[in-house]
């Protein structure tokens, strides 16, 4: 079957309770193999499940299977978490837009808009029209009824209140716009509080898992990153060699010529799971400062005579590297040597 939202966990949840086996093929597999089958690419459902039937036949599926225990739950923890940081990046771009309307020169005053004193400002005087009809007095006074920071930041209002004097804002959408950036504040309000939920349930889950310790040896290896990697892995003993984790992962380097044009002389696949590459990629920038091996292999891969890589390529490399120790500490039960690491 195609791993179709999360329709699939229900089924192969069904099916393992009798022990019955399921395999998945790729949606996007299918539906190439369909277009070549079918030049009209005309769809239906007997057509689709022949499809899937031939690319079962022929051994192109996955032996992905569901998470269970508490691995499950840190996968499903971890999406979550990587979901309201989008949700919140999103309503910090949507505020900016909303106040870059009403009063553009603030910028130049505050570069965070979600500090105290500028959320303070911008719950009711986001308007550089508005603040412009107010005294300095009144403005304060204003703001700092809004305030519930340990210190307001004075000038920084003193500032504000003699840019509007002379801002482009728009005058005519304030009302509206006002309203939306005081919802655009409230909506951050919740998803960061959600979001301190969701990672203190994360770290707890984490940290009840065997590996925690292990993975956490690594210099540099926060526990977020962490619990990324590892919820992205999923239980380590259904591995049997740490290669495996770098086909995961999509890092293995993979060829892309045609005829006499080469790409690249080592692109990554890409095809794996791109939260786990992040992560990894984040970990190796934090390695190569603080941990004396890694910083010595990223410099020689660098520098040796013979193909010497780019940084990027490097980094490439050394994900792989990661990869391979933090599967040998989770296999081996062992903490993190740095004299080991060649």
């Amino acid at each position: 079957m195609e791993p179709t939202n999360y329709y699939w966990k229900l089924l192969s949840s069904y099916l393992e309770a009798p022990g019955l086996e399921y395999r998945l093929v790729n949606p996007y597999t299918v539906k190439k193999r369909r277009e070549g089958d079918r030049l009209d690419r005309s769809r239906d459902d007997p057509r689709d499940a022949f499809t899937i039937a031939d690319l079962l036949r022929t051994g192109k599926f996955t032996e992905t299977q569901r998470q269970h225990g508490l691995y499950a739950e840190l996968r499903g923890l971890v999406a979550h978490y990587h979901r309201l940081q989008g949700d919140i990046g999103r309503q910090k771009t949507l505020l900016r837009v909303t106040v870059g309307q009403l009063f553009p020169e603030l910028s130049r005053v505050f570069q965070d808009l979600t500090g105290h004193t500028a959320r303070a400002m911008l719950c009711q005087h986001a308007s550089a029209h508005q603040v412009a009809t107010l005294s300095l007095e009144s403005f304060i006074a204003g703001v700092r009824a809004d305030f519930q920071g340990s210190r307001l930041h004075l000038a920084k209002l003193r500032h504000a209140h003699r840019l509007a004097a002379s801002s482009v804002g728009l005058k005519e959408e304030a009302h509206a716009l006002q309203l939306i950036a005081r919802l655009h504040l409230e909506n951050l309000d919740v998803l960061q509080s959600q979001l301190k939920q969701v990672e203190q349930a994360l770290v707890t889950t984490f940290m009840a898992l065997p590996e925690a310790p292990y993975l956490l040896s690594v210099p540099g290896l926060g526990v977020i990153t962490a619990a990324t990697i590892l919820a992205e892995i999923g239980d380590p003993s259904r591995y049997r060699r740490g290669r495996q984790l770098i086909k995961l992962a999509g890092t293995q380097p993979v060829p892309n010529t045609s005829g006499r044009k080469t790409r690249s002389a080592t692109p990554m696949s890409g095809q794996g799971r791109p939260r786990l590459r992040t992560a990894l990629y984040f970990a190796c920038l934090h390695l190569v400062q603080r941990d004396e091996a890694f910083a010595r292999s990223y410099q020689q891969l660098q520098q040796r005579e013979k193909n010497p890589l780019t940084g990027m390529q490097a980094l490439g490399v050394l994900m792989n590297k990661l990869l391979r120790i933090l599967w040998a500490l989770m296999r081996d039960q062992t903490y993190y040597d740095q004299a080991r690491v060649t």
